[in-house]
């Protein structure tokens, strides 16, 4: 019998919103049992360094030498994610998954940039730590994004759902997991709640989570179509995304801030329910994670685009507010083991990519490979 790891996922998305962190019992195949999580949200100062890093890499592109701004920001990250791991007292585990914080993702440059320092998780809490799970794909030539589908495959399958179902995970950008029996299919979807969140907070608003300002809105159809004229949408799947690639909101500055955000809410609700169309797959039901599933705009607007069952990730028995963090620490056990990440049909690498580097504690470092 394969052996059963305890494992501590890390995650910090692009929204900026905070830490998620999340504990499962996992041989790196099948999820074996949910442990705690919880959610941990930066300060205003920590935030305010992340964006500014993240400014700082767009401006950077991977020209020259890196911004300082960078140090600055895995400090503040690093701190963050030990002040998560302290507070959600999971006990021993066996490893860590750190996601890290995605500042620059360039796969037409096959290049792509998160920060976090995996070795000093790891020599702070005396356990390995698997970290940077995106670089190797990219460097391959795949998108290295989204990466979380071989768990959302393992999800399925603990559901025992029968058919074709897609994942759709609406985060600070969208991705969809499509699955049909042993077949995953994945990529972007465009955009989710970071265009909606700039919006708002130009506005001087916080997140519109249940989709109160947006359900009071009309939105802009005619806007949403020359959108959806971009390049990104005209690529074939797998496709990845920056949040920034959907940088729409000064097209919206005569209209109201409902009208706003109802338009940002068809925007990503179109954009995933086409792309979706194009990967010729129809669902039998769509289950939603991330933080749209909150929005009762953006559900709505799904359902009437997909014309089948449209669920919030609640309805299965999965802690959307856990999933992404659980994903790194089921990736973190198959990068232990030698397992693939990454596929043909998720990232678009040409063969199964392992990625991640793992962080030994200084008393027992060694290389990659199962025990």
């Amino acid at each position: 019998m394969s052996k059963v790891y305890r494992v501590l996922g890390l995650m910090s998305g692009t929204s900026l919103d905070g830490v998620d962190a999340a504990v499962i019992e996992t041989d790196g195949e099948r999820i074996h049992a949910f442990g705690p999580s919880l959610t941990l949200a930066y300060s205003d100062q920590q935030r305010s360094v992340l964006m500014d890093a993240t400014q700082a890499a767009l401006s950077w592109n991977f020209l020259g030498p890196p911004p300082n701004i960078f140090a600055e920001a895995e400090d503040a990250l690093d701190d963050t994610h030990r002040q998560a791991i302290r507070e959600l007292d999971a006990g021993s585990v066996d490893l860590i998954g750190y996601h890290g914080q995605t500042v620059l993702h360039r796969p037409d440059q096959l290049k792509t940039l998160q920060l976090g320092r995996g070795q000093g998780l790891t020599d702070q809490f005396e356990c390995p730590c698997v970290y940077d799970f995106r670089s190797e794909d990219v460097a391959a030539g795949g998108q290295g994004a989204p990466l979380a589908p071989i768990y959302h495959k393992a999800l399925v399958e603990r559901a025992n759902l029968a058919g074709v179902t897609a994942v759709l995970n609406l985060g600070g950008v969208g991705n969809v997991t499509i699955i049909t029996g042993d077949e995953i299919l994945a990529t972007d979807t465009g955009p989710a709640n970071g265009p909606l969140d700039s919006f708002l907070e130009r506005r001087g608003l916080g997140f519109d989570i249940g989709g109160a300002v947006s359900e009071a809105g009309l939105a802009d159809f005619k806007i949403v179509e020359g959108w959806l004229t971009a390049d990104f949408f005209q690529r074939a799947w797998p496709k990845s995304a920056d949040r920034y690639d959907f940088d729409v909101i000064d097209d919206l500055a005569q209209a109201s801030v409902a009208d706003g955000a109802a338009t940002l809410c068809a925007y990503t609700a179109l954009s995933a329910s086409r792309t979706i169309a194009q990967m010729g797959r129809r669902p039998d039901r769509v289950i939603v994670c991330g933080g749209g599933r909150r929005n009762r705009t953006i559900m709505t607007m799904l359902a009437l685009e997909l014309g089948c069952p449209v669920q919030p990730a609640e309805a299965f028995g999965w802690d959307s507010d856990a999933i992404e963090a659980q994903a790194f620490a089921f990736l973190a056990v198959r990068v232990l083991l030698g397992l693939p990440n990454s596929f043909p049909t998720t990232t678009g690498v040409s063969t199964p990519t392992v990625g991640g580097q793992i962080a030994y504690p200084s008393s027992s470092r060694g290389s990659r490979g199962g025990e």
